[in-house]
């Protein structure tokens, strides 16, 4: 008999239309179990609800409380998989930053859905069911935390949520799902090599880290600002390849100066970036050799949780650096 835990956050799958027509939250744990209506006499449920807020309203203390949640439930529940249901907005950060700091041995799945259960062909019920199903699957375990979405099975440093309304939404754009779920199994096709693992140090609530754009003709305006408002982590969203405009670099100077970490990734979302073809002021070349980190060929939001972590444990520049580049780059 496999115990899984069932810990609901709220965001559209959790969600019914009101009075008003509108979708806000209505569905806890209980209730989203009873709407997958999953008739499985193996498996019995944990059912713990967390909060029920949408997920652009989550911050990262709620991220360290669901963390902590989750580790309870196998330590103290002794589950053997754990369901997390969250909002879409905000669901690879949240996967990504459990995938970073959770370090167990039982498989953690992150859901939700595209259309609440109001809804015709709402696809809160598969998502759930197919969730359930590989959570009580051992061979996830191995895989990190993961995504489960449209019957796909999707690594949490890889997912991107790819469209705005599309039910099949979470795709990992470079490499591929790793499995996914048929005929109430579960078929695993490969397995993550990436896999890293962080703690969570004190405070982490109070750091601070942008995002920072770039377009024709940015310059260092809002870095400046950051800087004066006390920024602790900058990561810059470059050109193509790895490249900003040549009216930023004064700025970053600047937060290199005042050992703010400035982390390089690029706005075009597929591939790796480069780091010692071109030259030219703002290239990848040069901004390295300002002491500019690459990030990886994650998302920046994904760089920003991240980043976060390795502040809140004092890391030094070389120890952020290595922890960034050392897949891709080193």
């Amino acid at each position: 008999m496999k115990r899984i835990a069932m810990i609901s956050t709220g965001g559209t799958i959790a969600m019914q239309a009101d009075a008003s027509g509108l979708a806000n939250s209505a569905l806890g744990a209980r209730k989203l179990l009873e709407l997958a209506n999953i008739d499985r006499t193996d498996i019995t449920f944990v059912e713990m609800e967390y909060i029920n807020i949408p997920s652009p309203h989550i911050q990262i203390e709620d991220l360290v409380t669901l963390k902590e949640l989750v580790e309870k439930a196998v330590n103290e529940e002794k589950v053997d998989g754990v369901v997390i249901t969250h909002g879409t907005d905000t669901l690879q950060e949240t996967a990504y930053f459990l995938d970073l700091t959770l370090h167990l041995n039982v498989p953690v799945v992150v859901t939700g859905a595209q259309r609440n259960s109001s809804l015709t062909m709402s696809d809160a019920a598969l998502n759930i069911a197919d969730s359930v199903l590989v959570a009580s699957d051992q061979r996830a375990a191995e895989m990190g935390v993961l995504v489960v979405f449209g019957s796909e099975i999707i690594p949490a440093r890889d997912v991107i949520k790819e469209h705005k309304t599309a039910l099949t939404t979470f795709k990992a754009i470079d490499f591929g799902h790793i499995g996914h779920v048929n005929n109430g199994h579960c078929v695993w096709t490969r397995k993550p090599l990436i896999h890293d693992h962080y703690q969570i140090g004190s405070e982490i609530e109070k750091l601070k880290v942008a995002i920072v754009p770039t377009y024709i003709g940015q310059d260092s305006t809002m870095l400046r600002y950051l800087l004066n408002d006390g920024i602790d982590g900058i990561i810059i969203e470059g050109f193509g390849a790895g490249h900003v405009p040549q009216n930023m670099v004064p700025g970053i100077q600047e937060a290199i100066e005042k050992n703010v970490p400035v982390i390089l990734t690029s706005r075009s979302r597929k591939g790796s970036m480069l780091t010692d073809t071109y030259g030219f002021i703002g290239s990848e070349t040069y901004l390295r050799k300002m002491g500019v980190i690459q990030g990886e060929d994650l998302t920046p939001d994904k760089l920003r949780i991240k980043l976060l972590l390795l502040l809140s444990t004092h890391a030094t520049h070389a120890e952020i650096k290595q922890a960034y580049e050392q897949h891709f780059y080193l």
